[in-house]
């Protein structure tokens, strides 16, 4: 059990140093995809504010990408708008794809934060 919890305690950790370094090989491309988007239509106004954080807001602008790309709803995004079609123009499809890595890295990292957190929780409640 302590081996196991030694292992999502230190997860979070390499996930933030890979993320910093995913985030680095992709940045001119992430940069280029938001500038490609904001030429073409307008952000929604959480996303607005997180494209110009750099690193900090490049979790919640990967995850508006892949749900651009798998045409999911997004927040203050209207179902029909021309937005959704913008993963298919072009070279978008490759970029966003680029952003993969750093999107399922900023997931496994929350996933193992939550985790902890969760078992900190049943350790306080001495369920475990």
């Amino acid at each position: 059990m302590k081996s196991a919890i030694m292992v999502l305690i230190m997860l979070p950790l390499v996930c933030l140093v890979l993320s910093v370094f995913l985030y680095l090989m992709n940045r001119s491309r992430y940069k280029e995809l938001i500038s490609d988007f904001q030429q073409q239509h307008t952000l929604p106004t959480p996303y607005l504010l997180h494209c110009n954080m750099g690193y900090i807001g490049s979790p919640l602008m990967t995850y508006f990408f892949m749900r651009l790309k798998k045409n999911k709803k997004i927040l203050f995004l209207n179902r029909n708008d021309n937005a959704y079609r913008f993963t298919h123009e072009g070279q978008n499809l490759k970029k966003i794809n680029n952003l993969k890595p750093l999107y399922y890295t900023f997931l496994l990292g929350f996933f193992c934060c939550f985790s902890l957190s969760i078992i900190a929780l049943l350790i306080k409640a001495q369920i475990i």
